[in-house]
């Protein structure tokens, strides 16, 4: 790929890039977790390299090469994850995340729609859920 990237920001809960072919692209910041919950502040800390075709924000350990938006990745909440974890608002996606042994941002992007849950993702998922019921249920105060 010879393009790179003339411009980065962010608008309307996407990142948009201008690339030196004069191509603008974007993509739902749901494809990127770390960077959907990230403040402006830590959107805003990116630096390019590679060519200027690769983004890189070290306070939040993220890379995005330029081929990226040029893959087909839509958001869909309408997911069996998001209806399981919507359910418990007060669960926060990283520790639960490492409770069931999977990286959080595979968590978001599973939530998301953006990646589709395998069964035995979903078994995870409901089992670790009910793991931690069982485990408040038998806190003693």
């Amino acid at each position: 790929m010879k393009q790179s990237i003339q411009k980065l920001w962010f608008a309307d809960g996407r990142i948009w890039i201008l690339t030196s072919d004069d191509q603008e692209r974007a993509l739902p910041l749901e494809v990127f977790p770390a960077l959907f919950y990230a403040t402006d502040a830590e959107r805003n800390a990116f630096y390019l390299w590679d060519e200027n075709r690769s983004i890189r924000w070290d306070g939040l350990d993220e890379d995005i090469h330029i081929s990226n938006f040029f893959e087909e990745e839509t958001v869909d909440y309408d997911n069996e994850v998001n209806r399981l974890l919507s359910r418990f608002p007060y669960l926060d996606m990283k520790a639960f995340a490492d409770y069931i042994g999977i990286h959080w941002t595979l968590l978001a992007r599973l939530k998301f729609g953006v990646v589709k849950a395998s069964e035995s993702i979903l078994k995870k998922i409901r089992d670790g859920i009910i793991a931690i019921g069982k485990e408040m249920s038998a806190a003693v105060l």
